[in-house]
C-alpha cells in the first residue's frame, strides 16, 4: 500500500506493526534512550573532550548559557537529528518531524521538520501529536535513523575509545539505581531497526 505523505509517496506494509505496538521493543526502546542520553551526557564532559563535538555535533548553548545545551547533526539524506537530555528529534522536510521523550519513547509528530523554535525545557516543546496508523511508514523510516544514529555513535566511541571507556560510564548508570543496563548498548541498538 503506498501512502501520501506531506507530499510523498511512501510505501508501508500494513503487517509489520512499530516498535510502539510491541511491549517488549518499547521497554527495551525506553530503556536504551534512557541509557544512551546519559552515556551522551557523560561523553560531552569527557576527559577526551566533548566527544558529540568531535563526532560532529553543533552545539547551540541557552541563551543563559551553555550549562544547557542542544547537539545538532545533518544526517546523510537530508535528515535532521537533535539531542536533548529529556529526548531526540529527527526531521526530514518531505516528511516532518518526530519526538522521542527520554522516559516516553512512543515517537510523536512535530509541527516542523526542525526542531524550531528550541526547546529548552520539556514545558517549551511544540505541540505533538500521536502518529496515526497511515504514517507508521513515514515514522518508522525517521526512527530507524535515530536507532542507526545511535549504533554509528556506539560504534565510534566503542572503536576511538575502547570497550572499558563506555563500561565505566554504565557502570556508574547502573549505580544510580537503574536496575537494566544494556553493556553490549551496539546489540541492543540493533534488535530496535
Amino acid at each position: 500500500m503506498t501512502l501520501s505523505v506531506v507530499g510523498s509517496n511512501v510505501s508501508v506494509s500494513t503487517r509489520s506493526q512499530p516498535f510502539w505496538k510491541d511491549i517488549s521493543k518499547l521497554t527495551l526502546a525506553t530503556e536504551l534512550l534512557h541509557q544512551q542520553l546519559y552515556v551522551i551526557g557523560r561523553d560531552i564532559e569527557s576527559k577526551h573532550g566533548n566527544l558529540l563535538m568531535a563526532y560532529g555535533a553543533k552545539k547551540t548553548c541557552a541563551p543563559d548559557g551553555c550549562a544547557v545545551s542542544l547537539y545538532s547533526f545533518r544526517l546523510a539524506g537530508g535528515y535532521r537529528l537533535a539531542l536533548r537530555g529529556f529526548g531526540v528529534f529527527i526531521g526530514l522536510n518531505r516528511i516532518g518531524g518526530l519526538f522521542m521523550h527520554r522516559y516516553h519513547v512512543e515517537p510523536r509528530w512535530m509541527p516542523t521538520a526542525r526542531f524550531e523554535p528550541i526547546a529548552w525545557l520539556p514545558k517549551q516543546m511544540s505541540r505533538t501529536r500521536k502518529v496515526r496508523t497511515w504514517q507508521y511508514g513515514a515514522a518508522m523510516e525517521l526512527v530507524n535513523q535515530v536507532f542507526a544514529f545511535f549504533w554509528n555513535y556506539e560504534s565510534w566511541v566503542r572503536d576511538r575509545y575502547g570497550t572499558h571507556y563506555r563500561i565505566g560510564q554504565l557502570a556508574a548508570f547502573q549505580r544510580l539505581d537503574n536496575k537494566v543496563v544494556h553493556w553490549d548498548t551496539l546489540k541492543a541498538w540493533e534488535v530496535m531497526w
